[in-house]
């Protein structure tokens, strides 16, 4: 009993440990959102890890955000929505619409999963 007592807390110190909090997602919706509205994709971009930026080219990227840029306006509020498979959904409410952001935060708080939806 005491193996299994031992072994549970163990569990939980590492998960406490390693696991993301609301704060450093909330840290990162400020940082994406003001940087979104001052058109600087490569910040944005800078957040992603190692293994992410590989995945999306940063050109690509800088596209994107500059055509939700032009068709949406600036973020003008966010709110957490829910946790799913993929990571953390926020709405976001733009000038001109909404979107859902879907991120995932690596244990170094680097963004591993990043993408927008229509609402």
């Amino acid at each position: 009993m005491k193996k299994i007592i031992t072994v549970v807390v163990f569990l939980c110190v590492i998960q406490l440990t390693y696991s993301q909090t609301q704060d450093d997602y909330d840290e990162l919706i400020e940082k994406i959102t003001v940087a979104f509205n001052n058109n600087d994709s490569k910040e944005i971009f800078n957040l992603f890890s190692t293994d992410y930026q590989k995945l999306n080219k940063q050109n690509d990227f800088e596209k994107m955000v500059q055509t939700y840029s032009k068709e949406l306006g600036k973020i003008v509020s966010n709110e957490f929505w829910l946790e799913g498979e993929k990571g953390n959904c926020y709405l976001l409410e733009f000038n001109n619409g909404t979107m859902v952001l879907i991120v995932k935060l690596s244990e170094t708080n680097k963004i591993t999963e990043f993408t927008m939806e229509e609402y």
